[in-house]
């Protein structure tokens, strides 16, 4: 399985299409700066904004300039068909896994999102990499599946290194564009400096 530290790059676009020359550079960095996976098309690689080609060559141009570190592709998408035609597409790519973060404009109840990741499973060849995002309303937190793992045994469980800790609660800012904004994040440390 996957373990220790996994990049996650931006998907450079211009002109409303993949910088494929800066994503492969990207991609190149990380490897040669010796992380243990490389995440292409997370949430940081904009795939929702991507269509199925472009997804799916992003994915060919991870796996074919991460100079043999493992490339774990993300397939979110709004549709089941359409999460199945991208993990379809990591596969093909040649990607040691996926990254699968349940998508949906109405809220996903445990079930759903468990549902999602059993009618996945059954297609993939690769190992299935559950992304706990709790920040979306919509998205039902991925512990809340792990009582489904007995139904699936090939699923192994896997713990994030460091716990997310609670943030406080956001600073109030005035929607006024050119008016004051906070200058540290509320998830920065006492130890960060502000800008």
């Amino acid at each position: 399985m996957f373990t220790g530290l996994s990049a996650f790059p931006l998907t450079p676009i211009t002109d409303d299409a993949i910088d494929e020359k800066a994503f492969a550079t990207l991609v190149q960095r990380l490897a040669a700066a010796g992380v243990d996976s490389i995440g292409a098309l997370g949430s940081t690689g904009s795939y929702a904004y991507l269509t199925r080609e472009e997804r799916a060559r992003a994915a060919r141009i991870a796996v074919q300039h991460a100079d043999g570190t493992p490339v774990i592709v993300g397939i979110g998408a709004l549709r089941t068909r359409h999460v199945l035609e991208a993990a379809e597409d990591a596969q093909n790519a040649g990607a040691a896994g996926v990254v699968l973060a349940p998508m949906s404009y109405q809220r996903l109840t445990d079930d759903d999102a468990f549902g999602l990741y059993e009618d996945v499973s059954a297609h993939l060849s690769v190992p299935l990499v559950v992304y706990d995002n709790p920040a979306p309303p919509t998205s039902p937190s991925a512990t809340s599946c792990t009582r489904g793992w007995p139904r699936c045994p090939a699923w192994r469980p896997s713990r994030s290194p460091a716990s997310r800790p609670t943030p406080p609660p956001p600073r109030p800012v005035s929607t006024t564009y050119g008016s004051s904004c906070p200058t540290r994040s509320p998830w920065a440390s006492a130890a960060t400096p502000s800008r």
